[in-house]
């Protein structure tokens, strides 16, 4: 092993040649064949300058660690976690080995084999990925399994979730998971990938032209408005704006995750209750958001769209839109293809 790194050098008690002296701690290049392909990896061996031959030589868990290293750099090249960072990721939620495998629905053993010894498959990999992405499904698997915890473990594993996201990131991140499924182009989403800093912008912007108009956005009337944006996008320019989903229901077309949208950050809102059942959701743009430039063909869309339905009532904006063929040839609760937009009303 003529091509090594020294790491350090230590006095020690040689196995080789039976005498006490400094010892070089080496690490150096070598292979390992795993699951039939050969993986390069660093390893770790001592060295003793006293012997000619057989000089190398391993101590305590030190042929562990070196196999462990194999079994990550092979994790590496086919873009698996580590080791390593699947123990960080357990660690970030404070949960032992047996908790975070419990969480997940595995073995209770699982993920301490997946630290040590064992490469996870991919479908596994992925899991421990999105909970680490979003960690509001972490809860959610918590409340489906809390009978696996003690109720002081639950609550505690629960405040250590929270800890690590607020209530808003919370509706955020709900926001992004109802979303996963469409992240590629196609009729639902008119050819337009959802971006979570673009569509809060977006709002931004429809919040504060409607109140230089002198008119108070309200909740239904602007999911109708990032409807008719995204639809006469879409009939213009076969690409919708926003990237948002709609689905047909009773009072007119209504993106996937129309409550989380109330919580991005460039926007906030006053519940008001009407009846005893109803409430209306007044939107206004945050004091502290500054508005980003809009591409000048998008703000001409939104600005055509405001113009038309800011004296709009919810009822009239929801009835003027049941007339819409995009609307009466869906079901109720089924996505609304945008090539049904194609027909629509000109104003």
């Amino acid at each position: 092993m003529e091509n090594y790194k020294l790491l350090k050098k230590e006095i020690m008690l040689c196995p080789i040649c039976g005498e006490e002296h400094e010892i070089e701690l080496r690490e150096s290049n070598a292979t390992m064949t795993i699951k039939e392909e050969e993986i390069t990896y660093k390893e770790k061996y001592y060295f003793c300058g006293n012997s000619i031959e057989n000089n190398c030589f391993t101590k305590d868990n030190m042929i562990f660690e070196n196999l462990l290293t194999a079994k990550d750099a092979y994790r590496k090249e086919k873009n698996l976690l580590t080791s390593k960072e699947i123990k960080e990721i357990r660690n970030k939620f404070k949960l032992t080995q047996a908790e975070f495998s419990i969480l997940l629905g595995l073995g209770e053993i699982t993920i301490t084999r997946y630290e040590t010894k064992q490469i996870q498959d991919v479908s596994i990999d992925q899991i421990i990925k999105f909970v680490n992405s979003y960690p509001i499904i972490l809860l959610e698997y918590l409340e489906e399994r809390k009978d696996k915890f003690t109720y002081e473990r639950y609550n505690e594993i629960k405040n250590n979730i929270r800890d690590i996201i607020n209530e808003d990131d919370v509706k955020i991140n709900i926001l992004k998971v109802k979303y996963i499924k469409y992240d590629k182009e196609n009729e639902e989403n008119g050819n337009c990938i959802l971006n979570i800093d673009k569509l809060s912008n977006y709002l931004a912007y429809i919040a504060k032209s409607m109140k230089d108009k002198g008119v108070v956005l309200k909740k239904v009337v602007l999911m109708k408005l990032l409807w008719y944006i995204d639809s006469i996008s879409y009939k213009k320019n076969n690409k919708a704006i926003t990237g948002l989903v709609y689905v047909h229901e009773n009072y007119g077309a209504l993106p996937i995750g129309h409550d989380e949208i109330m919580y991005l950050p460039s926007i906030r809102f006053e519940k008001k209750q009407l009846e005893e059942d109803q409430y209306q959701y007044n939107i206004y743009v945050r004091k502290d958001y500054k508005i980003k430039k809009i591409d000048d063909k998008e703000r001409e869309i939104i600005d055509k769209v405001i113009s038309k339905f800011k004296t709009y009532k919810s009822s009239e904006i929801s009835n003027y839109m049941h007339q819409e063929d995009a609307y009466k040839k869906t079901l109720l609760a089924q996505v609304i293809p945008f090539t049904l937009t194609k027909t629509l009303k000109d104003f």
